[in-house]
């Protein structure tokens, strides 16, 4: 295990200068910092987690940084359903929550492990992260108590929250199929989200099970966008006119299907049946009414807070939490 005295060796610096570069004193030169700084990274050492904080009174706060939060499309509500979540598990166990944005280029500018040590953070919670996120492999190493919101990552102090995408994705096509539907395309999200090629696994899955052909032509990506799944519906019935149901990996993916075939005169759900993803608030307001996976996001933000605690408090290495789905069915699925 690394010590403070590795730290000072690499850097070349009293033990003292390291322990006081750490806590955050004045008294240390420019220069030594930077030395120290650069030691602990290379040496991914985080000083006694709890101890430390006890020491400083930063025990109690867990940061929920959203990343690439200039992306995140409110319109939807999943973040403030997660952020409900957390909440309620820092009232619960009695920490505090700050909440801190991250755009792509300040990951760049500035790693995870300076930003929390600067912060002084006990532990963190982080959605909205890409595989392809300046972030993504240094949270795997990390000694850093941190759970990943919709992603698949383990490692000794770092763990992720997911819902069983899957199954849900298996499960959703699985009931177009008793439906009566043959012929499934999908709208998925991007390559980028550990969710999307869950999704994809569960609707090729389904597919072969029930002696299906897997196309993969008629998959296409709408980058979680309800813009871009809108644009892209015309083109995509008319190379596969004989759709009689889609599976749409986000519900807002699928509100800006529904609202160009609408424009198209392409009747839902005696035309094309549709599956979403998500259960968003909206979905029980389009005409007609989405028929859907659930998500329970606020349970997602609640366990991801809650095992960040396990990982502080009782020394426990990080763990891949995976929740559990609910097929919602409303108004734009049709039987064959």
């Amino acid at each position: 295990m690394v010590s403070i005295k590795d730290v000072a060796k690499l850097a070349n610096v009293s033990i003292s200068a390291v322990s006081k570069t750490l806590n955050g004193y004045s008294d240390v030169s420019e220069t030594t910092k930077e030395k120290v700084m650069k030691a602990a990274q290379e040496l991914n050492y985080f000083p006694n987690r709890l101890a430390k904080n006890l020491k400083h009174k930063v025990t109690k706060t867990i940061a929920l940084i959203i990343s690439n939060f200039e992306q995140a499309n409110g319109k939807d509500g999943v973040m403030f359903q997660i952020m409900t979540g957390v909440y309620a598990a820092a009232q619960h166990y009695q920490y505090e929550v700050v909440i801190y944005t991250r755009s792509l280029s300040e990951q760049q500018d500035k790693s995870y492990w300076q930003f929390c040590k600067e912060n002084k953070i006990a532990g963190v919670v982080i959605s909205g992260l890409r595989t392809t996120d300046p972030y993504f492999d240094e949270l795997v190493n990390s000694e850093f108590p941190c759970m990943v919101v919709d992603a698949d990552i383990v490692g000794p102090h770092t763990g992720s929250v997911i819902t069983d995408n899957v199954g849900a994705a298996r499960k959703a096509v699985e009931y177009l199929i008793d439906k009566g539907h043959r012929e499934i395309g999908m709208i998925n999200g991007h390559n980028f989200a550990a969710v999307s090629v869950q999704r994809l696994q569960g609707y090729r899955e389904a597919l072969e099970e029930a002696g299906l052909v897997y196309d993969p032509k008629r998959v296409i990506e709408a980058d979680f966008s309800e813009q871009v799944a809108y644009e892209a519906t015309e083109p995509y019935l008319e190379r596969h006119p004989n759709l009689t149901a889609v599976f749409i990996s986000s519900d807002l993916m699928a509100i800006g299907f529904m609202t160009r075939c609408r424009e198209l005169n392409i009747r839902i759900p005696e035309d094309i049946s549709i599956m979403g993803f998500d259960d968003i608030v909206l979905s029980s307001y389009t005409t007609p009414k989405l028929s859907t996976v659930r998500q329970d996001f606020t349970r997602i933000g609640y366990s991801a807070f809650e095992e960040v605690i396990k990982m502080l408090e009782n020394q426990t290495p990080g763990y891949h939490k995976i929740l559990s789905f609910e097929i919602v069915d409303r108004e734009t699925i049709m039987v064959q």
